[in-house]
């Protein structure tokens, strides 16, 4: 994974937002015109990168010298063949080089209908292009495939790709590891009005959002009728919220709320569960934020650094006693981000990638928070609450519109910093030592992946 590729390959359509990173040779077909992309070689020292297309140019090809099984997922273009796609689907395949298609030199590969989906490699989640072959995406659908290299299309040096305005290509995503991709998208972040985009990972998993009141009465009545096995538990403070896994495969935590103010709403617009009451959260995917995405693309850097986009729960007091002396190497935030929440945030596999970090106050953590500054560049320091902050004493700002909360809601948080948090008001910050106690005040949490 040490290898330094040059050329880093995405093509603009009239139908999709992706940066123009050409080679030679790359052609683009629009509207029956087929044009030679003007050449333009970027220098780019990292192996794994959000652009659906990747070239590779000055390197011997990484599939030269490999046996054909290791080609093609579930099509293998010998030397000077030809092959036409015209529809139906290949779906789930993968292989070393070339997910689902694998073009051999000479040989011509042209679809007209029909989805690649669901695909993945190393190189080409979808399609591998060798130096000399030609790829034709005149219509079809090209999605959700996934490699370490052009998660859709990866093409040599030498190798031709037309691409029409009528191919659908889309939620492509780098694989950086089984555990592990950043997604070709951005959302946004912070406030709307900020216009700050940026990358994102899905990693670990929490409660996040309420079932809503049906499913709610149908998992409680599930849960009196068949005591099930706890499969996970998510401690708050000093409340536990018990994680089940249901007859439909998902998991879903179970636990009495303690809303801030029942007039509040959760995201699907019903209101807060009254406090004692019991409510379930469906545990998903976490959603971080990526801080240093350009650093880890050029290559200065081996980690990626994140932020949760949502504040994940309030109930978490950064100390129990108001004075203006606590530090936050003895903050009752940061044992809890350390153990109760690493703990059953992460599997094992998922913790053999989070990498200690030093934090901007010199001590070692696996999660930690930020400083107010760094929070401050993202969006105005807006964040909103998920819904099971809202059922943990989360307070709630209605008027400033998120990327999640587009009618508005957005919270306060604490920073690393000692005595501070930033604000629900308009991205604000506070010095405040009554916070410190403040059951209302929300964790945002950040740690670094090492990949």
């Amino acid at each position: 994974m040490k290898k330094r590729f040059k050329i880093l390959l995405a093509i603009i359509l009239p139908i999709m937002c992706i940066t123009s990173l050409c080679m030679s040779f790359l052609m683009i077909s629009n509207d029956n015109k087929t044009e030679k992309v003007e050449e333009e070689k970027v220098s780019v020292n990292k192996t794994r990168y959000e652009a659906n297309y990747f070239a590779m140019a000055d390197e011997t090809s990484p599939a030269q010298g490999q046996n054909i099984s290791y080609k093609g997922g579930a099509v293998f273009l010998e030397p000077d063949s030809t092959f036409i796609m015209i529809g139906g689907t290949i779906q789930n395949h993968t292989n070393t080089y070339g997910g689902a298609v694998f073009i051999s030199e000479g040989a011509t590969f042209t679809m007209t209908g029909g989805t690649i989906t669901g695909c993945s490699s190393t190189y080409g989640g979808a399609i591998y292009v060798s130096a000399g072959g030609t790829c034709n995406i005149n219509a079809g659908t090209i999605t959700s495939n996934t490699a370490n290299y052009g998660p859709s299309i990866y093409a040599e040096e030498g190798a031709i790709v037309n691409i029409s305005a009528d191919t659908v290509i889309d939620e492509n995503s780098v694989e950086l590891n089984k555990k592990v991709s950043i997604s070709t998208d951005t959302i946004p972040v912070g406030h709307l009005s900020a216009n700050v985009n940026m990358h994102y990972v899905d990693f670990g998993s929490y409660p996040q959002w309420y079932v809503g009141n049906d499913m709610n009465a149908t998992l409680e009545s599930w849960h009196n009728s068949n005591s099930p096995t706890a499969v996970n538990t998510y401690v708050v403070r000093q409340r536990t919220w018990e994680a089940y896994e249901y007859t439909d495969g998902n998991i879903y935590a179970r636990g009495l709320s303690l809303p801030y103010s029942t007039s509040f709403t959760y995201l699907n617009g019903e209101t807060v569960i009254a406090s004692g009451s019991a409510v379930w959260f469906k545990v998903e995917p976490i959603r971080w934020i990526i801080l240093n995405y350009d650093e880890y693309v050029n290559g200065s850097t081996d980690n990626i650094e994140v932020v949760s986009n949502l504040a994940l729960t309030a109930d978490i007091y950064f100390h129990d006693t108001q004075t203006f002396n606590l530090l936050w190497d003895v903050s009752f935030v940061r044992e809890w981000l350390n153990n109760i929440f690493y703990n059953s945030a992460f599997t094992e596999e998922e913790k053999e990638i989070i990498a200690e970090s030093t934090t901007s106050l010199g001590t070692q953590d696996n999660i930690y928070l930020l400083t107010h500054d760094r929070y401050n560049s993202l969006g105005r320091a807006l964040c909103s609450p998920t819904d099971f902050a809202l059922s943990n004493n989360s307070s709630e700002t209605i008027y400033y519109p998120t990327g999640t909360h587009s009618n508005g809601g957005t919270c306060d948080y604490f920073t690393i910093d000692v005595m501070y948090y930033m604000t629900a008001h308009d991205g604000l910050y506070e010095i405040n030592h009554y916070g410190v106690n403040d059951g209302s005040i929300c964790v945002r949490p950040a740690l670094q992946l090492a990949l």
